[in-house]
């Protein structure tokens, strides 16, 4: 079989023992490309972005792994040329739907009035070329937020509305593919990495170039596993992205 794995920073300690240990093919893609390759039976496993997840669930299982934030989620946040965020425009890529529309819940809940301007670009700078805020996900974002300020922290945010993890990813197959083998292989990779943090964290630290520290508070901020309160803020995410019109 084959299985999608997120290019990104966040996906490296779930698959670091995996990838050593396993005959799995595992395909590299970005969010968006990963929906279209597990959709079209290109790969039969995959996280994948949680509003696509909700738009077609109908046709897809999904199993344990996910990406969620505990509270804050250092990789999914605004930031901006000044100091604070006010009520002008914020520039968002196309590139990342569900971070998108929770931006637009957590303006909806907070009353907050800025437009957003679509780019093709998720650069940080193209965005910030545009608008003086931007939304900025995954290693980009970690990037950006060491040059310039973080004015919202998207699953800072949802935590403080709801009390509960946002999940940002969440792995699924196509209906007609049963994958939970390949999702306890990957549950069983998770605890490893967890249990064994010092070695994933110096070996992404030489990889990604930057600092262990940040790395290992990073990949403590996020859970792997999707238990009742990862279940219930995604069911919360479902419900009021249709009370907004999204879904």
């Amino acid at each position: 079989m084959k299985i999608g794995k997120f290019g990104l920073i966040n996906n490296f300690l779930p698959y670091y023992w995996l990838e050593r240990n396993s005959d799995l093919e595992i395909i590299e893609a970005n969010p968006k490309q990963m929906t279209s390759l597990l959709y079209n039976g290109k790969i039969h496993y995959a996280p994948i972005p949680s509003y696509f997840f909700i738009k077609n669930k109908r046709e897809l299982r999904n199993y344990e792994f996910c990406i969620a934030s505990k509270e804050r989620v250092l990789s999914v946040v605004v930031v901006s040329k000044d100091k604070t965020l006010d009520s002008s425009p914020i520039a968002v890529t196309g590139d990342t739907l569900t971070s998108v529309n929770l931006l637009k819940i957590i303006m909806e809940e907070n009353g907050m009035s800025n437009k957003l301007v679509f780019a093709e670009s998720g650069k940080v700078n193209d965005l910030l070329a545009i608008c003086k805020h931007a939304l900025v996900i995954g290693d980009e974002a970690i990037k950006a937020r060491m040059v310039y300020r973080v004015v919202m922290d998207l699953g800072e945010e949802w935590y403080e509305l709801t009390g509960l993890p946002m999940v940002f990813g969440i792995s699924s197959s196509l209906k007609n593919v049963d994958a939970s083998e390949i999702d306890r292989t990957l549950v069983k990779s998770i605890d490893w990495g967890l249990k064994n943090m010092d070695e994933v964290v110096s070996v992404a630290a030489t990889k990604f170039s930057m600092p262990p520290e940040f790395l290992e508070e990073y990949f403590k901020t996020l859970s792997y596993r999707i238990g009742s309160k990862e279940k219930k803020g995604l069911e919360l995410f479902e419900e009021m992205c249709r009370e907004c019109g999204i879904v």
